[in-house]
């Protein structure tokens, strides 16, 4: 009788844990916090890779709008390269909100609601969402590093100088100089 309800008890943890799993991307907030340094950018990031961001593959309206158009979660497919804090799967989802339509590219509008990444290498600092691969860049574009000849870009107006131009083995080095 034991193995029988042991048995039952399995089937129904296994059945229930995909209904569980599912998340409703519309639903997540962003955390918009920023860092002052870019140690705290380390302390307060989860996990820290280096990716290729594929393009985005899912979009969610979140029921939300602004005078220049709707609020959409986006999920696009992150593939770990390296991992240089944390421990990850070797892929991961990685939500940001953007406008539908897209403002242009001046509009002070992408610094608060960034959308997907573009195709490419990244060093990405993030933070975990919900579920366990699901992730958005920690302080919007101040987490997002894009690689260039093998170097780091530090963005303009959000990324840390001292992250610049780095290569990906000075960039874990500095990562570890604040994070054993």
């Amino acid at each position: 009788m034991f193995k029988r309800i042991c048995l039952v008890l399995l089937l129904l943890g296994t059945m229930a844990a995909p209904a569980m799993a599912a998340t409703d991307i519309g639903s997540l907030l962003i955390n918009p916090a920023t860092s002052r340094t870019w140690q705290e950018l380390v302390n307060h990031s989860e996990l820290i890779v280096v990716a290729w961001a594929d393009t985005s593959n899912q979009s969610v309206s979140t029921g939300r709008s602004l005078r220049e158009g709707k609020l959409v979660n986006y999920a696009q497919t992150l593939h770990i390269k390296q991992i240089l804090k944390g421990s990850s799967a070797r892929m991961l989802k990685l939500v940001s909100t953007g406008v539908e339509p897209l403002p242009d590219a001046s509009s002070p509008l992408n610094r608060t609601y960034p959308g997907p990444l573009a195709e490419g290498n990244y060093v990405l600092f993030l933070q975990r969402v919900s579920a366990p691969n699901l992730y958005s860049s920690s302080g919007l574009w101040q987490g997002v590093y894009p690689l260039f000849q093998g170097k780091s870009i530090a963005l303009e107006g959000a990324g840390f100088s001292e992250l610049n131009q780095l290569t990906i083995e000075e960039f874990a080095k500095k990562v570890k100089s604040v994070s054993p």
